[in-house]
């Protein structure tokens, strides 16, 4: 059952995190030496990682609606709402140095969910300093880990599939 942070902000997270995840599992099947290829598998991984890919990009989408910046004919009363929708359901960081966001974000219980605390450090560890460069914001930075949890997903997916697609082939 998705929490409320999943359900409302990233209603793509958790489906795209799923499918990546089972494809994952099916090509590394599929790629065991001691396993005969069966081409169900494969295609089967092939269609869940499009799947995959399909809801990271939506759940993408809906982060920069949400979190993104307004646009200038945005009411003051839109922008108190989504302010206040956005601290409800837990999505923005109160951190304001490298150590706090480390403990802040390894009790967040979705984050904890969805990889695990060197993950979560790795991550935070890589966009600290540029989430605060520029028009960006450090409150965003959770969204931006779970995102990039996502993409590195996609990645290895995708090599998965090219190695997969060479055996499915026989060459």
């Amino acid at each position: 059952m998705p929490n409320e942070q999943e359900a409302h902000i990233y209603p793509n997270v958790q489906k795209s995190l799923d499918s990546l995840d089972e494809s994952i599992r099916l090509f590394e099947n599929f790629l065991r030496e001691d396993m005969a290829a069966s081409s169900g598998d494969y295609y089967r991984a092939r269609n869940l990682a499009k799947a995959g890919e399909a809801a990271f990009q939506e759940a993408l989408k809906n982060a920069k609606k949400l979190m993104g910046p307004l646009p200038q004919y945005a009411s003051e009363e839109f922008r108190a709402w989504r302010a206040e929708f956005l601290e409800r359901n837990k999505i923005l960081a109160h951190c304001q140095d490298l150590e706090a966001c480390q403990l802040e974000f390894k009790q967040d219980p979705f984050l904890i969910s969805i990889m695990s605390e060197e993950e979560i450090f790795a991550l935070l560890n890589l966009h600290f300093h540029s989430q605060q460069e520029g028009n960006r914001k450090l409150a965003n930075l959770k969204a931006r880990v779970v995102l990039d949890k996502l993409s590195e997903m996609l990645i290895h997916v995708k090599e998965l599939q090219k190695q997969a697609l060479i055996k499915q082939q026989g060459l």
